[in-house]
């Protein structure tokens, strides 16, 4: 009985994500964090200045990974989002905050792209018998 369980779990493929209203309401909501998370930053005292840099993995890894695994695209779109608030805020008002979280959430996207799309792609075409 549990063999005929498991033949149905490993076979199965993966859905196919598109891209829809909901990876740019995340590439939204990525923006508004992103932002709130550079002004924090900003506003920062020098004591938690490193904390409050390391922030950025936090705030884009960990809500990344947790969106992503529903669907790979809304994940995606909250670390673009996330990343293309930190052009105009290095334009505006800080230049270096701004351009941190922007090149820190592009290495942290290539890293979760290879991963999800990938590993996982490559694990769901693995059959086993």
């Amino acid at each position: 009985m549990t063999k005929k369980k498991n033949e149905q779990t490993v076979g199965r493929p993966e859905p196919e994500f598109k891209i829809d209203i909901f990876t740019f309401l995340f590439a939204a909501i990525g923006f508004v964090i992103s932002w709130v998370n550079m002004i924090l930053i900003f506003n920062a005292s020098p004591e938690y200045e490193i904390l409050a840099f390391l922030s950025i993995i936090l705030t884009t890894m960990i809500p990344g990974v947790i969106i992503a695994i529903k669907n790979r695209y809304w994940g995606y779109g909250y670390l673009i989002g996330f990343c293309i608030a930190g052009i105009p805020f290095s334009l505006m008002i800080d230049g270096f905050i701004g351009g941190y979280t922007f090149f820190t959430t592009i290495f942290i996207f290539i890293i979760l792209w290879l991963i999800f799309w990938k590993t996982w792609r490559t694990l769901s075409a693995i059959k086993t018998q």
